[in-house]
This record gives C-alpha cells, structure tokens and sequence, in this order.
C-alpha cells in the first residue's frame, strides 16, 4: 500500500534520515520504534506532506506523493494524529468530529453526517462527551478524538503518533481495542510508540529506527 524509498533528510548540518526506507501491506498495524532523535516524527511528516525529503521516494498505491502538500496526502486517503493533538479546543468534541467529515466548508450537516458522526463518537467511546469542549476532556479522551477525526476524514492509512504516551489505563484499552477494530475494518496504521503493552496487543510488525535508518 506505502513504499518508501531511501528517504534522506537534514535540517541544516544535522542528518535526520539516512536512507530510510519501509512497505506497509494494506490492512496492517507496523509500530515503529526508536530514541528520541532516531527519525521517527520526521518520517511521518515526510509521508503526510508536512516536510519534503532532500532524496528519496514515497508512494502511495503505487502513485508518487512525496511532492504533494498535506491537504492533497490527506485528500488520497492518509490521515494522522500529532503529539500536541491540534485540536479545535475551544469546539465541541462532536463539532471536532464535524470538521474533519467531508463536507462544504461552512454547509450546515445533513442528517447522513450527523449520523456518521455519532456513530463515530461511538466508535471512540465519547458519546457521552459530544457536547462538552474538546479542551476540557481528559488527555486520553482527546487522543481518543484526534483518532475519531481520522476516521471522520475516511483515511485508509493512519499515522498515529504515540497513541498512548502519558494516559490513565482505561483509556489505553480503549484504545487497543479501537485500534483493533480499525484493523478488523480493513485500516492500514504506521504508529509511533514505546508502550510495551501496547505495542505487543497491536503490532503485527515492529520496526526499529536508528540514526535515520528503519532497521
């Protein structure tokens, strides 16, 4: 489904990616793991458009997007979660949901879109926080969301970026089990994390970065 060819990328005299390179087979989870500084987030924002790679190819079904800005990766079918979450904070959690649907800008929802975004609050376990702010749910709870958008946003390949880092226990089942699902549902997920429980519940392949290399 992804390919990358051997992604280079420096930031001035520092060298971030070497050479990195990985395939993701459609419907699998691959958890990439490495130290602070391995190449990790960079390689997700060379995938998701956010940053362009000095070398190397990334393609997508067998199409090359590696020069294409985010809204058009993500118009292709790849959503992603970020560590600071980037949430409208000051919206309602069914109102965050409302922004990533496909929809015209400013259209007011008809009854399939409100209907799929409950059936989304559902998905990610917070239908009974829709009408609450998304600032001022708990921080698992709003890891749960930045999800939910995702799938709002019909991505068949996620990039989840450290899902469980720094929350309580139930929500870190909550989503184990989520993810799960959207494997079940036939999603592709490139995620980042440390979470040994975690990553043994969900990953059908783990993948070691180094200095910028995918071992």
């Amino acid at each position: 489904m992804l390919e990358l060819k051997n992604i280079h990328k420096s930031f001035g005299d520092v060298r971030v990616l070497n050479g990195a390179s990985l395939r993701l087979e459609k419907g699998t989870i691959s958890t990439l793991k490495g130290g602070n500084g391995s190449g990790k987030t960079t390689l997700i924002n060379i995938i998701s458009g956010f940053l362009k790679p000095d070398e190397g190819s990334v393609e997508l079904n067998g199409k090359k997007i590696v020069r294409f800005l985010p809204f058009r990766v993500n118009q292709m079918g790849i959503g992603r979660t970020f560590q600071d979450l980037r949430l409208a904070t000051q919206m309602t959690v069914y109102e965050n949901i409302m922004l990533a649907l496909e929809k015209k800008k400013f259209a007011y929802p008809d009854k399939n879109q409100q209907k799929r975004a409950d059936e989304i609050l559902e998905t990610v376990s917070l239908s009974e926080k829709r009408n609450e702010l998304a600032g001022e749910i708990s921080y698992g709870q709003q890891k749960l969301l930045t999800i939910g958008c995702c799938i709002a946003n019909n991505a068949e390949l996620l990039l989840i970026d450290e899902p469980v880092a720094g929350i309580d226990k139930d929500n870190r089942l909550k989503i184990i089990e989520l993810v799960k699902r959207l494997k079940q549902e036939g999603k592709t997920i490139l995620q980042i994390e440390h979470h040994p429980d975690y990553i043994e519940e969900t990953s059908d392949c783990v993948l070691q970065m180094e200095r910028g290399v995918v071992c």
